[in-house]
């Protein structure tokens, strides 16, 4: 999720619509992590509709979003109802403008937005870059178990820093570590490696 992150000039809130096809290509490989018999990639363009921006600024609400994928039909994500994005109920998108267009920083080997299990709240008093600090430091905000949000932790937390500031985050840290006790040991290292601060690791 960091990569993405640190590549994208801008991140917004939103959703595409109205996808269709922009046409077809055969390429002689792609990039890892796809397949290398891979070959033919269907590009598709949709209407970005952004309600928040997180990181950097967006002229229009409304712009023509373009990206190319191996998937047929220009789907978004598989059509498998067990897929996690059919539970997201908000997307934070990875944006980059290329030639008029929104692009996504990478057109292969990384989802183009982060997803998000709780709904965005477009009327909260807070900032949206302060909304999605707090919510990629919520557990049922950004995974369905303690276990993969450890997983994603470390990313999770710069990313969150980067947006509260280290004062706010590190104070919605050690909330979250008491919160749930399976975090507490992950976060307080977090906390002690990361952010300089102290943390007891109970044993």
């Amino acid at each position: 999720m960091e990569a993405p992150w640190l590549r994208a000039p801008i991140v917004a809130i939103g959703e595409v619509t109205n996808v269709s096809s922009y046409g077809e290509q055969t390429v002689d490989r792609l990039p890892p992590p796809t397949s290398p018999e891979a070959h033919h990639l269907f590009w598709c363009i949709g209407d970005f509709h952004s309600v928040a921006v997180v990181k950097g600024a967006l002229h229009k609400p409304i712009k023509r979003y373009l990206w190319a994928t191996t998937i047929p039909d220009c789907h978004l994500w598989p059509e498998d109802p067990a897929f996690v994005a059919y539970r997201f109920k908000a997307l934070a998108w990875y944006l980059r403008e290329e030639g008029g267009f929104l692009r996504p920083p990478f057109d292969y080997g990384a989802w183009p937005f982060l997803g998000l299990f709780v709904a965005w709240e477009p009327s909260s008093t807070l900032s949206p870059q302060r909304q999605l600090g707090t919510l990629l430091l919520t557990l049922e905000a950004v995974s369905e178990d303690a276990g993969r949000y450890v997983e994603d932790m470390l990313s999770n937390a710069d990313i969150a820093c980067e947006l509260l500031g280290k004062t706010q985050c590190a104070q919605r840290i050690r909330e979250l570590s008491t919160e749930n006790s399976a975090l507490h040991e992950p976060l307080c290292q977090f906390l002690r490696s990361e952010l300089g601060q102290e943390c007891e690791v109970t044993r």
